[in-house]
């Protein structure tokens, strides 16, 4: 969702990843396996390592956008979300009732969200 689709994992990347996380204080947030993943790739890459496989492009992409999610400002996560259900309920919104439109869904308890069509 937030990543662009041509996201190469490289060791620049990552470790600006990590460092972001590491300044946000959400490093400790992100789950064990992708902290895991994303330190093995530093280390791989800094010694030299070239990523091939796509497994595992594959899985540092879902690792980097679990860390950009917890990341990223509650005001880009609230407009993406917003337009998201927008269009889910086919309405039109400009980018102010996006945002609060994301911030309602987002406050929503979720067994209230299972209940709603």
């Amino acid at each position: 969702m937030l990543l662009a689709v041509g996201f190469v994992p490289s060791l620049v990347s990552l470790s600006a990843l990590k460092s972001r996380a590491l300044r946000r204080g959400v490093w400790f947030r992100v789950g064990p396996a992708a902290r895991a993943l994303i330190d093995a790739a530093i280390l791989y890459l800094r010694r030299g390592g070239r990523l091939k496989s796509p497994t595992l492009l594959e899985a540092l992409r879902k690792a980097a956008e679990e860390v950009l999610r917890l990341a990223a400002p509650i005001r880009v996560l609230a407009k993406a979300v917003g337009y998201a259900v927008a269009r889910r309920l086919g309405i039109e919104v400009d980018e102010e009732r996006a945002i609060a439109l994301g911030i309602q869904w987002l406050n929503t308890p979720k067994r209230w969200k299972a209940a709603t069509p």
